[in-house]
């Protein structure tokens, strides 16, 4: 029978060892104990149905195996991927996530930050809204908060990071395009000041372009805000300007890829006929218009995965050199709006 009220005295009791083994067990602190006797310990646990009284524990050891996440835009698809792969790997190694969105407000970003500190996190995972502004996350991580930033980074090295390779990427991108045979490639994007992802990519665009065009600068669109209206003249200036000439577009952003194809199809142009298309990211709609969209694939996935073991490498005192920085591989997928 069951007993009604089940402690670590249990525990220890049924599997026949002490209560400081048990202990060490539940904080996964597995060091000279035998596989005999962590599978004794497991059998117990799951027979009895025991859940430790984790407020107890915290508090005896300090520990909130708390994470924070906080993403700028929630809503996003690519997000969301970020998202699950932090989730996943937290909860692989016993620690439990909360959630906010910032919604591009860098006001709000800061009232979150401050509210998971004072939540006891034991680290932070952060998609920043603005690289430039991160004065509470310097005086944070000066005071020794655990702090990774995925995906959008910071110039300054202060923090580990973790991004993809958008500089890189989008060198390949644009030097694809006019090796298919595309003979003008324009860059559409939204607001270059408020990411350095997007500067990567627009300074990977100048970069390459410059090998096949002169003045790659005068093939740059960037839209302070995303409007139809904006996008549908940009589009047609762009056209106009090289009439008789192979074009192409690269969108910078799933958002400007979206204003894109729906100026192109406002303006009647046929998608590969008169303008080619490529953008940011893999998103599922991306498949299913006029035999695809090519697009840059990005590991988001993975970009959280490592974010969190970064983290927990942090918390667990594993990782006492300087602030690291990963960048992962993204992936081109060609499709029917680049055949030409």
């Amino acid at each position: 029978m069951k007993p009604e009220h089940i402690t670590i005295d249990v525990v220890s009791q049924m599997a026949g060892v002490s209560k400081t083994t048990v202990s060490r067990y539940l904080n996964q602190k597995y060091e000279h104990m035998s596989e005999k006797t962590k599978t004794k310990i497991k059998n117990v646990i799951e027979e009895l149905d025991f859940r430790p009284n984790l407020i107890a524990r915290n508090l005896k050891s300090q520990k909130t195996n708390l994470i924070g996440v906080i993403v700028s835009d929630i809503t996003n698809p690519v997000t969301v991927r970020l998202i699950k792969g932090v989730i996943d790997q937290c909860t692989m190694e016993g620690y439990q996530v909360i959630i906010a969105s910032s919604d591009e407000d860098v006001s709000k970003e800061k009232e979150y930050i401050y509210s998971m500190v004072d939540r006891q996190v034991e680290g932070l995972v952060i998609n920043v809204v603005n690289y430039n502004e991160l004065g509470a996350l310097e005086n944070l991580g000066e005071k020794g908060v655990k702090i990774v930033l995925a995906d959008r980074t910071a110039n300054k090295p202060i923090f580990d990071m973790v991004t993809t390779d958008n500089y890189e990427m989008t060198k390949d991108v644009i030097n694809s395009l006019y090796n298919m045979g595309f003979e003008v490639v324009a860059l559409f994007s939204s607001d270059l000041l408020r990411s350095n992802v997007r500067l990567a990519r627009y300074s990977g665009f100048l970069n390459q372009s410059a090998a096949h065009v002169p003045a790659p600068e005068d093939l740059t669109y960037v839209f302070s805000e995303d409007s139809e209206e904006e996008y549908k003249n940009a589009l047609a200036d762009f056209v106009d300007k090289h009439k008789g000439r192979r074009v192409a577009v690269f969108a910078a952003t799933p958002m400007a890829l979206l204003y894109v194809l729906g100026a192109a199809n406002e303006l009647g142009l046929q998608i590969p006929g008169d303008i080619g298309v490529c953008g940011y990211d893999n998103l599922h709609w991306t498949k299913l218009i006029g035999g695809g969209i090519s697009v840059v694939e990005q590991p988001f996935y993975e970009v959280g995965v490592e974010s969190a073991k970064m983290l927990m490498q942090r918390i667990r005192g594993e990782a006492d050199n300087g602030p690291r920085y990963i960048e992962l591989k993204s992936k081109l997928i060609l499709r029917n709006s680049t055949n030409i």
